[in-house]
């Protein structure tokens, strides 16, 4: 059979170049930040990577013949030269640990070891700490592949210490993944209501943003959108402090992000403004002045978030 090529498992984009003429070059980098939605993509091309660098067949430098005894233990996830940690949704202080262990074995000669850490973008403060002296001291041979949905939501020690590459499996998934990126929704919402929450815009301003976040859409239809984002964003401000367990349907993209706001919030009146929330979305629904609706949504978030 012919041997194969890494940007075989991905499609040709530039992840599978730069990982292709480094693993050729023998210039890989010794972290990398994989990011895009496409989180089989991702899973994909560090798999391939793993059987380039550890494939005993006979072919280019580069490739992997996917039928060697490397590349079938690969497949069957009990190499010892690829480990995947963690998920894309959730951060346990035990998977960091086993991480650092599994980080810390030296590699056999002329093996190539991939260590795969899913979900930095939940990454605290502390496990990222922890991390970072791992990444910054690797091994002989070993090269970590962190993965992640949204590089904004990586703190910005890890990025500072990565190389950062998109990973797109084919042009189609390119332009959709571009058109999500580009598209308003729960993240471009989330970000405007942090901004606030950071005081870095004002009420008028955030409210204005709020209601143009969809200009294809009514007043009426990006309030409620709004006030949607808000509960939303209150609920990840709890869940992100340990206040209360996740809930089932709701995103956890942005709680990293959301625990580092540094307001007072006082939280025997959070079920209270959640109730509200919902009143002035019956309001909405009610023909009530969307952006009157909106705006006194934003005032109490505020008065609860700096017991004006």
């Amino acid at each position: 059979m012919p041997a194969k090529r890494i940007r075989d498992s991905v499609a040709d984009c530039p992840a599978t170049r730069c990982l292709e003429a480094a693993l050729v070059s023998h210039r890989l980098a010794h972290a990398y930040l994989l990011v895009g939605r496409d989180e089989y993509a991702k899973l994909a091309l560090a798999t391939a990577l793993a059987k380039a660098g550890n494939c005993r067949g006979d072919h280019g430098p580069g490739e992997f013949c996917d039928t060697c005894s490397s590349c079938r233990e690969i497949d069957a996830r009990s190499s010892a030269n690829i480990r995947v940690f963690g998920d894309s949704g959730f951060l346990s202080v035990d998977i960091v640990d086993q991480f650092i262990s599994y980080a810390s074995v030296k590699t056999a000669s002329g093996c190539l070891k991939v260590s795969v850490f899913r979900g930095v973008d939940f990454f605290t403060d502390v496990a990222a700490d922890r991390v970072l002296k791992t990444i910054e001291e690797p091994v002989p041979g070993n090269v970590f592949l962190l993965l992640s949905q949204n590089s904004r939501r990586v703190l910005p020690t890890i990025r500072s210490r990565v190389q950062v590459i998109k990973v797109e499996r084919s042009t189609q998934v390119a332009a959709d993944l571009q058109n999500a990126a580009s598209a308003p929704g729960e993240d471009a919402c989330l970000e405007v209501l942090l901004e606030f929450a950071k005081a870095n815009v004002s009420l008028s301003e955030t409210v204005g943003r709020l209601l143009r976040m969809a200009s294809q859409n009514s007043l009426r239809d990006n309030a409620t959108a709004g006030l949607q984002t808000l509960a939303l964003f209150m609920d990840s401000v709890l869940r992100a402090r340990g206040k209360v367990p996740p809930l089932a349907g709701i995103s956890l993209s942005t709680e990293p992000e959301l625990a580092r706001v540094n307001f007072v919030l006082d939280e025997s009146r959070v079920g209270l403004f959640l109730d509200h929330l919902g009143e002035r979305l019956k309001h909405i629904e009610q023909n009530v002045n969307p952006e009157l609706v909106l705006t006194n949504a934003l005032l109490e978030l505020r008065r609860m978030t700096t017991h004006e």
